[in-house]
């Protein structure tokens, strides 16, 4: 099977390579990193033999950088002189890791899962140990890894229900690539179940939950709360209605459910921050459409304007985590279309009630703990959220008690990075 999936690589590389060459040439996007994507990555690492474990950290974007942040402070506890080499595959992820992550010795792109281009990688890195952030299943990578001797780990694992199916398609070739791993730390019991039914070994399998729940406590700070109003000119008795992380076909729905909000609040002020910043030219189009004045986060950022319409656009990277610290109804976007949801808890953490769609696969651990304690709310369109909305709005202790709970479930299940961090310990000692 890896033979047809090499196969396959070289086929598609072929078939697409001249396309991408004109297109790196004409838009400059994926020049940054490229040596490094084609494992020529040697002047990056550091060589110094005093910095000991080496370890390869792989977190593909900013959501996985956010993750691993915690259990890269809990290795640093650990092992104070190791050497982390930190790989994204995503332009904004690499650049987020550089300004998020301490402690890191060099920061790289991921190499292509090609294998001449990884056996370059892993000799130019020679970590003891890779870990990967989420799930990330490389199979050459894995595979050179295991015979290079080098230990590998997957943590924050989740196998959503929406990949599951796809997974089983393949399974007679998954299997054989997760035998690779030497632990698999998942999330909650559902995704070890599930990465079970594609072929780990049981043994091998490990619940630990999630990391970002360490991050986020860690990361609420009364600092940002205030940065972001004085920055976004908002008050503390403004409502404000923010939608974050959207995608294609959402923005409509949150601005017709927004021009309900202020028939009923006229002062209500809207945030909207999609998943993509590429997209803003699309969301300042809609929002001229429906006749709604709207600023950049950008131009506010440059200090020489102060809002002076109702809507803001966050067409930074990095910001929305502290965004949400000023919101009074959040929606997370991802969720009103079939792409898996968003991580609500970062919205959570802060004390905010979260309303989302029926697509959360990727999140369910987040939702449940959330939906437990009456802090997440399922809609299915703008009439749900505006119901629901303005019934909160009209009772602000009770939206305010909510919101504490959610913030209170987030604080108390802590500790997936310590957990995570030890059983490196123990895999690197050779304890398992």
């Amino acid at each position: 099977m890896y033979l047809l999936y090499n196969l396959l690589i070289i086929i598609a590389t072929v078939l697409t390579l001249p396309a991408f060459c004109l297109y790196v040439l004409i838009t400059g996007k994926y020049r940054e990193g490229l040596g490094q994507r084609l494992g020529f990555i040697s002047s990056q690492t550091p060589n110094d033999p005093s910095l000991k474990p080496r370890l390869w950290i792989h977190a593909c974007s900013v959501g996985e950088v956010i993750a691993i942040s915690p259990i890269i402070a809990e290795i640093k506890r650990i092992y104070p002189s190791s050497c982390i080499v930190v790989s994204n595959t995503t332009r904004s992820g690499h650049g987020f890791a550089k300004k998020a992550l301490k402690n890191v010795s060099s920061y790289i792109f991921f190499p292509l899962d090609m294998g001449w281009v990884v056996r370059r990688a892993l000799r130019a890195v020679s970590p003891d140990i890779f870990i990967v952030s989420e799930t990330e299943i490389w199979p050459n990578f894995l595979r050179t890894a295991k015979r290079l001797g080098i230990k590998t780990i997957m943590v924050n694992g989740r196998i959503s229900i929406r990949s599951f199916s796809g997974y089983m398609k393949a399974r007679f070739f998954v299997k054989r690539v997760l035998q690779n791993f030497d632990i698999m730390s998942m999330i909650m019991k559902g995704d070890a179940d599930r990465i079970i039914s594609i072929g780990a070994s049981p043994e091998r399998v490990l619940i630990n939950g999630n990391s970002k729940y360490d991050r986020l406590a860690d990361q609420v700070h009364p600092g940002f709360e205030e940065e972001m109003r004085r920055v976004l000119s908002i008050s503390r008795g403004d409502k404000v209605f923010i939608a974050g992380s959207t995608r294609t076909g959402e923005e409509e729905v949150i601005i017709e459910a927004y021009l309900r909000f202020i028939k009923v609040h006229p002062d209500m002020l809207m945030i909207i921050a999609p998943r993509h910043i590429e997209r803003t030219g699309e969301i300042e189009e809609l929002l001229r459409k429906n006749s709604l004045g709207f600023v950049l986060k950008t131009e506010l950022d440059k200090g020489k304007m102060k809002r002076d319409k109702p809507v803001i656009v966050i067409d930074t990277i990095g910001d929305l985590f502290k965004v949400y610290s000023v919101g009074t109804i959040v929606f997370c976007g991802g969720s009103l279309v079939p792409l898996g949801g968003q991580n609500v808890l970062e919205a959570a953490a802060w004390g905010k009630v979260v309303f989302y769609g029926p697509f959360m696969e990727d999140f369910l651990d987040a939702m449940e703990l959330l939906e437990r304690v009456g802090a997440g709310i399922e809609i299915k369109d703008a009439d749900d959220l505006v119901e629901t909305g303005i019934k909160l709005l009209k009772d602000p202790e009770r939206l305010r008690s909510l919101g504490e709970s959610g913030r209170e479930a987030v604080m108390a299940n802590r500790g997936a990075a310590r957990r995570n961090a030890e059983l490196i310990k123990e895999l690197l000692e050779g304890n398992i």
